[in-house]
C-alpha cells in the first residue's frame, strides 16, 4: 500500500512522488521478483483527484500486489489529535514494507488508547522505532540549534523520514529507551507522508513508560 498526501487538488512534488515510486519498486523487488511496477505518473493520469476533494487535504490510497491490478481510493483527510504517548515493547515485529495489513499495529494503538493515550510509542529490542502510524524524530536538548535525532532502525523507512534526512533536517540515530529519559532529548515530532514534520510535536515528559 503506498499512501499519497493531495493538497488543493495537487499530487505531491516530483522529489517527493519519487521517493514513493522507489518505495513501490523496492516493495515489488523484495516481495513480488519480477513483478510489473506500478507507475504512479500513468496512476495519476488514469485517476483523476475527484473534484469535491480539490480542496484541503486528501488522502490517495494506491493498494498493489503480486497480480497488479492497483486500487486507488480517494478520501478526505483529518489530521490525528495526539497528546501524548505510550511506550510499549514488541518483540520480533517485521514492518519493512508498508503493507495494507495493519492488524497488530492496529492492537498496540488501541492498548494506548484505551490506557488514555494518543498512540503507541513502539520499542523494539532496546531500541525507538516508530508510533503506529509515524516516523519519529527527536529534538537535542540544549545546544543553540535545532538538531534532530531519529531512529536508525524504523519499522517502516517512510518517504517523508527519507526525503527530512537527505535534506538534513533529521539525523539518524541508534536512540535506546534510556536515553528518552536521562534528559538527552526534549520533543518529539511524529510526521508522516499525511502529516508535515512539526506539526505533532510533544514534549518529551508527555511519552509515559
Amino acid at each position: 500500500m503506498e499512501t499519497i498526501r493531495i493538497a488543493d487538488g495537487r499530487w505531491p512534488e516530483a522529489e517527493i512522488l519519487h521517493l514513493h515510486q522507489e518505495r513501490i519498486a523496492r516493495t515489488c523487488r523484495g516481495l513480488y521478483g519480477g513483478a510489473e511496477v506500478p507507475d504512479l505518473t500513468a496512476i495519476r493520469r488514469a485517476h483523476p483527484v475527484p473534484e469535491d476533494l480539490r480542496e484541503g487535504v486528501a488522502k490517495c490510497r494506491v493498494v498493489y500486489g503480486v497480480a497488479g491490478g492497483e486500487a486507488v481510493e480517494y478520501s478526505r483527510y483529518t489530521p490525528p489529535r495526539i497528546g501524548s504517548l505510550l511506550a510499549v515493547e514488541v518483540e520480533s515485529f517485521d514492518y519493512g514494507y508498508k503493507y495494507a495489513d495493519r492488524r497488530e499495529l492496529t492492537v498496540w494503538h488501541e492498548q494506548a488508547l484505551a490506557k488514555g493515550y494518543g498512540d503507541a510509542l513502539l520499542i523494539r529490542d532496546g531500541l525507538v522505532t516508530d508510533t503506529t502510524f509515524c516516523n519519529v524524530a527527536f529534538r537535542v536538548a540544549g545546544g543553540s540549534c535545532e538538531l534532530w535525532h531519529t531512529p536508525a532502525s524504523p519499522l517502516l523507512r517512510g518517504t517523508m523520514r527519507e526525503w527530512l534526512i537527505k535534506r538534513g533536517t533529521i539525523v539518524p540515530r541508534e536512540i535506546r529507551l534510556e536515553n528518552l529519559r536521562g534528559g538527552h532529548y526534549s520533543h518529539i515530532a511524529l510526521f508522516n507522508a499525511m502529516n508535515d514534520f512539526g506539526t505533532l510535536l510533544l514534549p518529551i515528559d508527555r511519552i509515559c513508560y
